[in-house]
Parts: structure tokens; sequence; C-alpha cells
């Protein structure tokens, strides 16, 4: 007769540095996908580049929820970048390369939707203690030599919410023009928390 005891085995659990390593290490994973445009029809390389923003942004969010930190999206035209926040100003998070700036692929281009924010940045710092800084600053140096602050578009609070956004990816005029890929564009939306939900090959409402 067979005799299982399950309750003489303890279950081990994952701890928190065990969660931690898992979360950077999917980040560096989804960060260091490489794009190959040789045999690939045009909207998978959209796809690629807007699946990979997902999986950054979701892990991102994961691991400023994991370390209590609140972090920032900065999006420009060919680029994006995760800041984290200390209290005073936004920058780069040390050790953590996967959360610096993301290139897109030649020819792909973002655009960013902003609507019906549900914080405002007051909330996220004084700015009475940054203005104290700068003055403190300009005191010591010229003011060509001051840094320029840089303040995201897109918020991801320690707690899990995110602020209301949309990025589209899309090729740029001179692809668009050449390939006749103008209708092509995914979309990648986020409405106060994770999963992102991800539209395309084509947007309906374009």
């Amino acid at each position: 007769m067979l005799n299982v005891n399950c309750t003489s085995k303890k279950l081990k659990g994952f701890t928190l540095i065990e969660v931690m390593v898992v979360v950077v290490l999917i980040g560096i994973i989804a960060s260091s996908i490489q794009f190959n445009f040789f045999g690939e029809r045009p909207e998978d390389v959209l796809k690629k580049s807007s699946h990979q923003f997902a999986a950054i942004f979701e892990t991102a969010a994961d691991y400023g929820l994991l370390n209590n930190i609140e972090l920032g999206l900065v999006v420009n035209e060919d680029n994006y970048q995760f800041l984290g926040y200390d209290g005073v100003k936004w920058s780069e998070i040390a050790d953590q390369d996967w959360l610096t700036a993301g290139q897109l692929p030649p020819q792909v281009e973002m655009s960013l939707q902003l609507d019906d924010l549900p914080i405002e940045e007051p909330l996220l710092f004084d700015s009475s203690v940054i203005q104290e800084q700068d003055e403190n600053d300009f005191s010591t140096r010229n003011k060509d030599e001051k840094e320029k602050k840089i303040i995201p578009q897109v918020y991801i609070l320690s707690g899990g919410d995110i602020t209301p956004f949309s990025l589209t990816f899309s090729y740029n005029e001179e692809a668009s023009l050449i390939n006749d890929v103008e209708d092509l564009a995914y979309r990648v939306s986020g409405l106060y928390s994770i999963p992102l939900t991800i539209e395309g090959p084509t947007l309906d409402d374009e």
C-alpha cells in the first residue's frame, strides 16, 4: 500500500530577491531582442517593435512595484527610456541597463498620445524643492553647465498604477513613400494598470 504523507513536506516559496532577479532577467531578455529585416514583412517589424516595448514596460512596472520606486517613461521619436524618481529629480536607474534607451529599428517612429491623466505632477514631486536645488546649483556652476531636467510623459507608480497613454508604432514618411506602408501601424495602450493592450497591423480609427 502506497503511503504518501503530504503534510511532511513543506513547499518552498520564492523569496523577494529571487523574484527580483527573474524580473530583471526578463527585462534584459526583452530589451536585447534583435531585429532581422531580411525576409520579414513590413508589419512584422512593427509588431516586434510594439511587443518588445510592451514587454519592457510591463517588466518595468513589476520592477517598480517590487522595489517601491516611481518610474517614468520618456518617449522620443525613435527611442524611449525609463527613469527613476529619487524624491527630487528623475534620473537613470543604476545597474539596470535594460531600462535605458530602447532604440527603434530604422525607418520606424513612435507617436505618443496622452488623455485624461489621473494624476498631476505635484503629486509626484515638490516643485519648490526642485527650484531650491536649481538656485543652489546656479551658485556653483555656470548657467550653460546646468543639467537639463527630464520630465517623463508617462508615470509608473510604485503601487502599480500607470497614467493612461497610447503609443503608436508606424513607418516614417520616407519609408511610407518608398514601400507603400503608410496604412500599417501598431498601437500599445495602457489604462491605469498593466497588462497593456496591443492593436494592429492596421488601426480602424486612423
